[in-house]
């Protein structure tokens, strides 16, 4: 699956883009930056590279992670790191609020799981880290281009029905001509996304789509 690099528009494979980007990314300022590899867990072919501050918190990663890929209906979520979990609304355990240079190191891998119900699961990568400067607390530099989905007919999929998604229909994506025939009502349906929640629960998309 390839992406697009979003400093030079050039596109790679998930591979290659680990290694291009590290043609970009110079110490170049004094701010302490991480460079997160993102897939999913169970779907790889959605995968994202990010740059993030190391004084952010948990609490900024878990949020960009929602807004870009995840939040549907403002479930819970957790980090799973070296072991420790950290939540995104602590009862007894620990909660998001530890800035990431106290918890994070190169090369580490950890994960992050939205909804205990339905989940979507998260697997991150530490590649990197340099002192640079961004204007935000977190920037995309690569993601993957849409996965190539189609509908039985051969048409270009715009519509997953969740219910056939969870019983593990044969089919369970549409075309706008086929969606109209579906058997479980075209008002059950969920646009087809660049998303590893694509036809969970109520996601529609995120603020990047």
């Amino acid at each position: 699956m390839k992406g697009m690099c979003y400093i030079c528009n050039k596109t790679f494979s998930k591979a290659g883009m680990t290694k291009h980007l590290k043609t970009h990314l110079k110490d170049d300022g004094d701010t302490k930056l991480f460079h997160i590899m993102v897939d999913g867990l169970y779907q790889p072919q959605y995968w994202l590279h990010i740059e993030i501050k190391a004084n952010a918190k948990l609490q900024d990663l878990d949020q960009f992670l929602r807004d870009i890929w995840l939040e549907c209906c403002l479930h819970l979520s957790a980090f799973e790191i070296d072991g420790v979990e950290y939540h995104s609304m602590p009862e007894g355990e620990r909660g998001m609020y530890f800035k990431l240079g106290r918890v994070l190191n190169p090369r580490m891998e950890f994960y992050h799981i939205y909804d205990f119900g339905t989940s979507t699961e998260l697997r991150l990568r530490v590649v990197s880290e340099r002192t640079g400067k961004i204007d935000k607390k977190v920037r995309i530099l690569a993601r993957n281009e849409p996965p190539d989905i189609r509908c039985g007919c051969g048409e270009k999929a715009k519509w997953i029905c969740p219910i056939c998604l969870v019983e593990i229909e044969e089919n369970f994506y549409f075309c706008d001509e086929c969606a109209k025939e579906h058997e479980c009502g075209e008002d059950m349906l969920l646009p087809v996304v660049n998303s590893p929640r694509c036809g969970v629960c109520g996601y529609e998309g995120g603020k990047y789509d």
